[in-house]
This record gives C-alpha cells, sequence and structure tokens, in this order.
C-alpha cells in the first residue's frame, strides 16, 4: 500500500527527530573553549563579574570574547544567602567572567560593559524590569575600583544629562544559577532545536521540488473554504 506524501513526510521527520535526539544526548561540551593555542595552560586567570540585564544575554555577550576563558551566570549583589532563580531576593542577575589577562583586559571588559546596554535605564533593561536587572560592576581590589569609577564619570559626560545608574561594588559572594541555566545545559538545547529547524527546512525545499509535500497552508484554506489565502 503506497503512503500518501504527507505521511512520508511525517515519518521521514519523526525518524530524523529521533536520531537527533540521540545525537543531543551524546553531545558533550569542554568547561573551557580552547583559546586557538596562544594560551598557556599554568598562566593565572583573573575573574570579573557584571550585571547588566539578563544574565543569559550578558553572559552571550561576554563569552564570544577573544581571551574570555570560561564564563557563568549567577546571583550577587544581595545579602541573601542562596539565592534561587525563584528567590533571588535582593541580589542582581550577574555573569561571572574568567579571563586571560595576557589576552584581554579589564578595561576592555569594561568597555564591552558599556556598549552592551543602557546604563541609564533604572532597574531594568529593555522588557526585563526589576531590581534584579539593575546594572552593577563588580571589583576586586583598589585598582579595579578606581578603573570602573572612570569609565562610569566617562558614560556619564556622554550622556547628555541623564544619570548613569550603574552601581559600582565590591564583589562579595557570586552564587552561581541552577545548572539549567548554565550555558553548557541551554547550548544542547539551542543546537538541537537549530538543527531541526535547519533540517525540517531541507527537507521541505526537497520534497516541494519534487511535488511530494503536503500542500501549503494556503492551498488547503483555499480546498477548504473555496477562497483564495495568501500566507
Amino acid at each position: 500500500m503506497e503512503l500518501p506524501s504527507g505521511s512520508l513526510f511525517l515519518l521521514g521527520f519523526l525518524l530524523l527527530f529521533a536520531a537527533l535526539l540521540d545525537l543531543a544526548a551524546a553531545i558533550r561540551f569542554p568547561d573551557r573553549i580552547p583559546e586557538s593555542g596562544r594560551r598557556q595552560p599554568n598562566q593565572p586567570l583573573r575573574v570579573a563579574v557584571f550585571a547588566l540585564g539578563s544574565f543569559w544575554r550578558s553572559e552571550a555577550t561576554f563569552g564570544c570574547l577573544p581571551g574570555v576563558v570560561r564564563t557563568s551566570v549567577g546571583y550577587a549583589g544581595g545579602s541573601k544567602t542562596n539565592p534561587e532563580y525563584r528567590n533571588l531576593g535582593d541580589h542582581a542577575e550577574s555573569v561571572q567572567v574568567e579571563y586571560d589577562p595576557k589576552l584581554i583586559q579589564f578595561k576592555q571588559l569594561l568597555d564591552v560593559f558599556w556598549a552592551s546596554h543602557d546604563p541609564r535605564q533604572v532597574f531594568g533593561q529593555g522588557p526585563d524590569v526589576g531590581n534584579q536587572y539593575r546594572s552593577i560592576i563588580f571589583t576586586n581590589g583598589t585598582l579595579e575600583a578606581r578603573l570602573a569609577a572612570a569609565s562610569k564619570e566617562r558614560e556619564q559626560t556622554k550622556s547628555r544629562g541623564s544619570i548613569v545608574t550603574t552601581q559600582i561594588q565590591q564583589l562579595g559572594t557570586f552564587y552561581p544559577a541552577e545548572s539549567e541555566h548554565q550555558i553548557r545545559d541551554r547550548m544542547k538545547i539551542s543546537i538541537l532545536a537549530m538543527v531541526v529547524v535547519r533540517s525540517l527546512t531541507l527537507m521541505t525545499g526537497i520534497l516541494r521540488s519534487t511535488g511530494s509535500l503536503l500542500p501549503r497552508s494556503s492551498e488547503m484554506l483555499n480546498e477548504r473554504h473555496g477562497k483564495k489565502h495568501n500566507i
């Protein structure tokens, strides 16, 4: 018995999706992305922590920089012990950046910090509104505090009268967020979604070119209602 073309398409997609699930489960991500052989393993790393809105977006911003070895998201700047995503108290969503100072400097991280969000927005970034999304530079020691203060002063000069709300705080405890918020867990989901979408797009193009694809939505509506629809 010959299966309808739509059934063949659905069956093929389900088989592909099952194979991709197995592939995603086998994906392993290293704790540290290699720096193309430029960094010696015994070179000490430094740590910087910033808060500039949603920690997912913040991590994506800093994680792609040359010289940044590892990033993690979490909570800092508050008084609550052991905060959680749904109960973080007065902490701010933050990103911890481990970097090689021979490849990138704290001053350069500050430049990225200012360029990556609106420091004039009070307690929020874009659609994310709340105390947990406030802007903070966390510092380790006097030198970083001076660099942060100088960079804030420059930003204030450029703001044309608007107040830069960014806080500068000595770093206390950085509490890592739950594992489901960390990049290695989310990368599996993102990669699987990307592969599925691209594979589906490829299959759609092949089947449509051979005439064996399910009718387009507009064609199905036209047939059902006797009207012309353009989708």
